[in-house]
């Protein structure tokens, strides 16, 4: 975690993000998803409160872990919570939870020791 220039903290990880925090809240409704202890609509719905709330609370993530969080965020845009309004193109079921699923394996590889001495 880092300090900015206002006391506010950018964390660098997930793993470094507060189980508490509505950022925290967001990943672990991610693998909440990816269990399938929560359906892609109740995911949806979730999610994208959580990620108001944490905009409003001034919550701070580095860029990697924003990207990763960002993907998510695109998708969902794509994503109708109500199947009774999905079109030709939009994001499916398995396309969100694939999206998810990806962003936590990104997750796990942001936060892997480096080998290369760098």
């Amino acid at each position: 975690m880092e300090a900015m220039t206002n006391g506010m903290r950018t964390w660098k990880t997930a793993e470094e993000v507060p189980h508490d925090s509505a950022t925290g809240r967001q990943l672990s409704l991610m693998g909440d998803l990816s269990r399938g202890s929560v359906s892609p609509p109740e995911f949806a719905k979730a999610w994208l409160n959580c990620r108001r709330r944490a905009l409003n609370d001034g919550e701070r993530v580095a860029e990697a872990l924003s990207r990763r969080l960002d993907q998510v965020f695109y998708a969902l845009d794509d994503y109708p919570i109500d199947p009774a309004f999905r079109e030709a193109g939009d994001v499916t079921d398995a396309e969100l939870l694939s999206v998810v699923v990806t962003a936590l394996d990104q997750f796990r590889h942001d936060e892997e020791p480096r080998t290369d001495g760098t």
